[in-house]
């Protein structure tokens, strides 16, 4: 930056090489705003933070990048992004050149600040390397990008997006050729490449490149008929029903991409058009209106859709995240009050409903061919159902880089996969998007509504219908914050490192899996069919009351997660009300002794 050219020698921080770390920012970064922030710091001696900021590099981790935005390399900005495209584009050139210089990479961004500057830069890096860039002219939905991936056979996909996390943090997500987020070894390499490929050509930063070069395009026309066209293909049944149902919903993007992608969603089902949270409808990068723009914290994020809902006379809500790859559901009760599901509730209805549409159009297929997917600290429901069905089921390591990738196995198998979840509220219905997607399982689950309320019913009462039929299935998931990584290796180093506890409290565990080193006490070899995971905290605890109780660390927010789920057989005389207060006492008990959430300092969900 020519203008900080004479700052730079004043720097003094009284650590030479901090000095120098400053100084080789400043000569690299051609952003004017994190420049000025660097040398704010600087001028507030925030010396501590600024060795963290220049010292450390972001993680090249869970399916790429995320980070808070600002100077430094462990931020998001223009120059991490660019040194993050140059090295996986050599990757790509390297392990599938023909592909790439073909058929290119696809890139796609949300409505975050930055972001569409970020996939700019990204598509520049791209075009430098000699391979083609589809890149959106507009934001997107996450699912659009992994739909596009498919459509156009590229090599990769890139989409600039923090999906629900704070309005300071923006990331990088990576998909692989066959259209899932990538998984081992392409991390890993990836991660190397970048660090081989740290310096920045000056012609990285011309962003008018994208209007004169050939070697761009823009998906987005092409992209938005053939996602739809596809999408109805999920259309099950008469649309005029639809369209005559006394169901008034009411939908929120809360401040992200999703109102005009929804509204097309209906329109495609012949669904009557939702009502808008005004407040949330259009695209804002600073969420003003909830402290996290995550519909998964419940009622404390969809109070404002709930007092639209109520001036409206709406009994259901559906809303997406910010980038539109979840989807949460709320229904009023007869009391008025209103019930939010959780995602395992969400999962076992729409799980149920994805077998019960696709058996009414495609009666002949035999269930041995079908197959569904749940992470492995989602609900057993599914399991369950497919017990008594005929159906397949796997579960897999927490993400859907694990149950995409696992599904596209199967489907080269011959095999049809109906549908994946994870609890956080993550639906990958059907097979058009292989990552989760919010923009299809929206529809989906409010034409259910529609017919269910036609007859007189609702989701609540058809909830409670599948768990006559399956059994009870109920789930008590939560998660601390804990902002120090050494606290977290303690905690679990605790549970680990003398020996595998044998009690929780008066509970006593029967198993234990741990994901992180690849033990299971339940085979003979002790080994866990799993994939081992060293980069994530995660134990698994089987009880012998039957719950299961699951500890892990978030891929992507500071944050320690816990899971725990408690079964009754179908015809069982325990009542739900008797099992979820044996399970709330587990789970606290599992909090107390496993976590001590006040020796450590941790912070409870809020809300």
């Amino acid at each position: 930056m020519q203008d900080l050219t004479a700052k730079e020698a004043d720097i003094k921080t009284g650590s030479s090489k901090l000095d120098e770390e400053i100084q080789s920012w400043l000569s690299i970064d051609r952003n004017e705003s994190t420049c000025a922030q660097l040398l704010s710091m600087v001028k507030e001696r925030q010396y501590t933070e600024l060795e963290a900021l220049l010292t450390n590099r972001m993680a090249f981790g869970t399916a790429g990048l995320r980070a808070r935005m600002g100077p430094g390399y462990a931020c998001m900005n223009d120059v991490t992004v660019i040194q993050t495209s140059q090295g996986f584009g050599k990757y790509l050139l390297e392990v599938q050149e023909s592909l790439a210089k073909e058929n290119g990479v696809a890139i796609g961004f949300d409505a975050r600040h930055n972001s569409a500057r970020f996939a700019k830069l990204a598509a520049v890096a791209m075009i430098r390397l000699g391979i083609p860039v589809h890149l959106f002219s507009d934001y997107t939905p996450t699912p659009f990008l992994a739909y596009s991936v498919r459509k156009y056979k590229t090599a990769a996909g890139i989409m600039v997006t923090a999906s629900h996390n704070p309005k300071d943090d923006n990331g990088y997500k990576v998909f692989w050729s066959n259209g899932a987020q990538i998984i081992p070894p392409h991390d890993r390499n990836i991660a190397q490449h970048i660090l081989e490929n740290l310096e920045i050509h000056p012609e990285a930063w011309n962003i008018d490149l994208l209007g004169t070069s050939k070697l761009r395009s823009d998906p987005y026309a092409d992209i938005f008929s053939n996602y739809y066209k596809d999408l109805e293909n999920y259309v099950v049944g008469d649309k005029n029903s639809l369209a005559s149902s006394n169901l008034k919903l009411t939908y929120t993007p809360m401040h992200g991409v999703g109102q005009k992608f929804m509204k097309q969603s209906f329109t495609v089902f012949g669904l009557n058009q939702f009502v808008s949270v005004l407040e949330q409808s259009e695209p804002d990068p600073d969420f003003p209106t909830v402290t996290f723009p995550n519909p998964e914290e419940g009622k404390s994020a969809l109070d404002l859709a709930m007092k639209a809902a109520d001036a409206n006379g709406s009994n259901v809500i559906i809303a997406n995240d910010p980038d539109a790859d979840r989807l949460a559901c709320a229904e009023r009760s007869e009391s008025g009050s209103w019930r939010v599901f959780n995602g395992n509730e969400l999962g076992s209805m729409l799980g149920t409903i994805a077998y019960e549409n696709f058996k009414s159009t495609n009666p002949n297929i035999p269930n041995e061919k079908l197959y569904m997917v749940a992470s492995t600290v989602s609900s057993k429901f599914l399991k369950s159902m497919s017990q008594q069905e005929g159906f397949l089921f796997e579960e897999c390591l927490t993400g859907f880089k694990w149950m995409a990738n696992y599904a596209l196995r199967k489907m080269a198998e011959g095999y049809t996969c109906l549908f994946a979840y994870e609890e956080s509220i993550g639906y990958m219905y059907g097979t058009n998007v292989m990552d989760k997607d919010g923009i299809s399982a929206g529809p989906v689950l409010a034409a259910y509504a529609s017919k269910l309320y036609n007859k007189g019913s609702t989701l609540s009462q058809y909830l409670h219908s599948l768990y006559a039929k399956y059994g009870y299935h109920i789930s008590n998931d939560s998660y601390y914050l804990c902002y120090d990584p050494p606290t977290i290796q303690t905690i679990f180093r605790a549970l680990r490192d003398n020996g595998y506890p044998t009690h929780c409290g008066k509970y006593k565990i029967i198993n234990v899996r741990d994901v992180t080193t690849g033990y299971d006490s339940s085979f003979e070899d002790k080994k866990s069919v799993l994939p081992t995971d060293p980069s994530c905290q995660m134990l698994t605890f089987s009880f012998d009351n039957g719950c299961v109780g699951t500890l892990r660390t978030s891929g992507t927010e500071p944050k320690i997660k816990y899971y725990t789920e408690i079964i009754s057989p179908p015809q069982s005389e325990s009542s739900r009300e008797v099992l979820a207060e044996q399970l709330v006492d587990l789970k606290n008990t599992l909090i107390e002794t496993f976590l001590q959430p006040e020796k450590h300092g941790l912070k409870a969900k809020s809300g």
